[in-house]
């Protein structure tokens, strides 16, 4: 494939040609390096991140013919890679399902190979396009020493993977001939069964070639290059498309679910914040309104204790990168990889709810491009100055080049440190610990909530409430039915078990004082903040959030069902009369759930306080009455409002509500949430709700 690229190269991009053992030299030495980088990052940090463990829980299922499913029997797509969930199952199949360290280094080191393919690829390309040799080395400094890229190339993620048909991909559009589509479709598909949202990044650079058509460089026009764009659409679709057949077969849909558990996160805000913001992205940049910084940064960076010159460093990088291609001169596929930077991080910045850390590398990849492009051009043009004008230009694109390699040299080594540190006393000190516990404490049939999912979901081997859903159909559901309040979540969810983090808003006594003194109680804790004091590693307050976790029990239930009602509270429900009507008691905070019946259209009933709950010398300080309707699909508040029937006479009798409900289509399940929160302290907040009635 080479030979046959380079035979279709331009007339003026073969100038100088080399000798077959020369050109190949380079190549050769640059997979190399790379390859050794990567495996020396490994060797040194054996750094395994969470979310590996997430895929490979389905990934050693399916070994172990159990099927491709996180939970064994439901069949819920909880990964997002195909290539990254079936690989590790190769991997442990050839390890005869005995070892999962040695799957976990079969797959390491085919993702590092990954990674320096990819390298060599852009490194052999740039050389192909002509850059002196300041422009190359800046880019495979720049490329062989990102600090993301290595990390999530060796800590289990598919971004090896994806990192090389990137780089194929540009290859393919830069290097046009008879079998440029066959390149291209491949690439593309390669993208695609790397990580499915890469036709964000499939879509941005044939944008970018199409904007930035040079039919000398193409041999054709631009209809010639749709044509071409047609065809490897089609071998695309051809070599993609029976995974997505058999998805849809298998879990009833193509979408994993981990994209509908973050894209339930994200709410519908996502493209009005995109419209917005993806025209002042360069502006937004300098006040830290943006992800750009990020995509040149370690993971998790905004938690202080780095050096106060990355942020700069970063913000210079991503501005340059992403001005590239408005700039008058640059040249075409500078343009294109520039174009592709900017609306990869265009969304990165204001379409998900956060923008997590291995999502950078692709974009960041192509900003590096468009530097080294920029310092190509640069070096070039001085070249064609006279007198005292070319010695300071030229001193200027090295000393920037020279930074830029400084910085990301620099950023890897302190990854590196944080990373092999994290591995050792939070992965395996802290998470893997709880997951053993759990294994060894837990009943059969019981469940946990959480958070990091990977390493406890994987060692406990217990039903997982995760947030924001990854793995739980079940909490997805319950987050359209009683909202995102982790509170509400677990009362209505009643997992035998929580694994919360103690320190700030997310412990439970913080967001669920109800629940920690009536419900759960604090087993024990799990600690490696001792162990931290003792060591000095840049990023150190990211391995300090995840130093501690408390693990709470069952003690109370929290579900109280009766028939066609689903109740939430930290006690019991009970019905009796006021006024004259019949009325369910339910303590706040807590929540009662109901279908409505089809082709209903309106509902009215009342709410209210007990008179023994506002009388006494400790009444109730009120609360919150909201009435929600949901789809399964979206939650719309129908009513809301707040009694004080101790400070307010008028908020003492029933409160009687007429609501109208949103249209729905025929054949949809439809829910009624009445839900009550305490105003401020919970005491004597006893609510209750008369029975809805339902009309046409």
């Amino acid at each position: 494939p080479v030979r046959s690229i380079t035979n279709n190269l331009p007339l003026r991009l073969k100038a100088n040609p080399m000798p077959r053992d020369i050109r190949r030299f380079p190549a050769t030495l640059s997979f190399g390096v790379a390859f050794l980088l990567a495996l020396v990052f490994a060797g040194f940090t054996n750094h395994v991140w969470e979310d590996y463990y997430i895929t490979y829980r389905s990934s050693k299922n399916l070994a172990t013919g159990h099927g491709l499913v996180f939970n064994v029997g439901d069949r819920l797509h909880t990964f997002t890679s195909p290539l990254g969930v079936l690989l590790p199952a190769l991997a442990s199949l050839l390890t005869g399902n005995t070892s999962d360290r040695w799957a976990l280094w079969i797959f390491r080191l085919a993702s590092l190979s990954a990674f320096a393919s990819g390298a060599t690829l852009l490194i052999g390309l740039a050389r192909r396009l002509a850059y002196p040799a300041i422009a190359v080395l800046l880019l495979a400094a720049l490329l062989l020493l990102d600090a993301k890229s290595l990390d999530f190339s060796i800590n289990g993620m598919e971004t090896g993977f994806l990192l090389m048909f990137l780089a194929a991909t540009l290859w393919a559009h830069l290097t046009p001939g008879p079998h440029q589509w066959q390149y291209l479709g491949a690439a593309w598909a390669g993208l695609m069964w790397t990580r499915p949202d890469s036709f964000i990044y499939i879509g941005l650079l044939g944008a970018g070639v199409w904007v930035c058509h040079d039919s000398a460089r193409t041999g054709g026009d631009r209809k010639h290059l749709l044509r071409q764009f047609s065809l490897a659409a089609v071998l695309t679709a051809c070599l993609y498309g029976p995974w997505l057949l058999w998805a849809q077969w298998y879990y009833g849909t193509p979408i994993p679910h981990t994209i509908v558990a973050k894209a339930a996160q994200a709410g519908n805000q996502a493209l009005p914040r995109l419209l917005a913001g993806i025209w002042r992205l360069p502006l937004l940049i300098w006040q830290g309104k943006t992800s750009v910084e990020g995509a040149f940064l370690p993971s998790y960076y905004t938690m202080p204790s780095w050096p106060a010159w990355v942020i700069p460093w970063s913000r210079a990088l991503g501005t340059l990168a992403s001005l590239a291609w408005i700039l008058p001169g640059v040249r075409r596929e500078t343009r294109v990889v520039s174009l592709g930077f900017y609306g990869g991080m265009a969304y990165l910045s204001f379409v998900p709810y956060y923008a997590f850390p291995w999502y950078f590398p692709a974009p960041a990849w192509l900003g590096y491009l468009a530097l080294a492009g920029l310092a190509a051009q640069a070096w070039e043009a001085s070249g064609h100055l006279r007198g005292m004008l070319r010695t300071p230009l030229r001193a200027l694109v090295a000393g920037g080049a020279l930074l830029a390699g400084l910085g990301a040299g620099c950023l890897a080594i302190g990854v590196a440190r944080q990373v092999r540190a994290q591995q050792i006393y939070i992965e395996d000190g802290n998470r893997h610990v709880i997951g053993d516990w759990l294994r060894t404490h837990a009943q059969p049939g019981d469940s946990v909530f959480l958070e990091p999912l990977g390493y406890i979901g994987y060692y406990s081997g217990l039903k997982t409430y995760d947030w924001p859903g990854m793995s739980s159909r079940e909490l997805v559901a319950a987050r359209f039915l009683v909202g995102s309040d982790w509170g509400s979540l677990i009362r209505y969810l009643q997992p035998t078990w929580l694994v919360l983090r103690p320190d700030g808003v997310g412990d439970l006594p913080n967001f669920a004082p109800m629940l920690s003194a009536n419900n759960y109680e604090l087993v024990r804790e799990f600690s490696q903040a001792e162990e931290l004091k003792n060591i000095s590693v840049p990023g150190k307050k990211l391995l300090e959030f995840d130093s501690r976790f408390r693990l709470y029990h069952l003690a109370h239930p929290t579900r109280h069902d009766t028939e066609g009602l689903e109740i939430a509270s930290p006690f019991p429900s009970s019905i009796r009369s006021i006024e004259g009507r019949l009325v369910r008691l339910v303590h706040a905070p807590g929540s009662l759930i109901m279908d409505v019946p089809e082709g209903k259209t309106r509902v009215t009933g009342a709410y209210g306080f007990p008179p023994e709950a506002y009388a006494g010398s400790h009444p109730t300080d009120g609360a919150k009455f909201n009435i929600y309707w949901s789809d399964g699909t979206h939650r719309i508040e129908l009513h809301s409002r707040h009694l004080d029937p101790a400070g307010s006479p008028a908020d003492r009798p029933l409160q009687q509500y007429r609501l109208e409900l949103p249209p729905t289509r025929p054949g949809t399940r439809v829910r009624l949430t009445f839900e009550t929160d305490p105003a401020g302290n919970a005491n004597q907040d006893w609510t209750c709700w008369t029975g809805p009635e339902f009309q046409r």
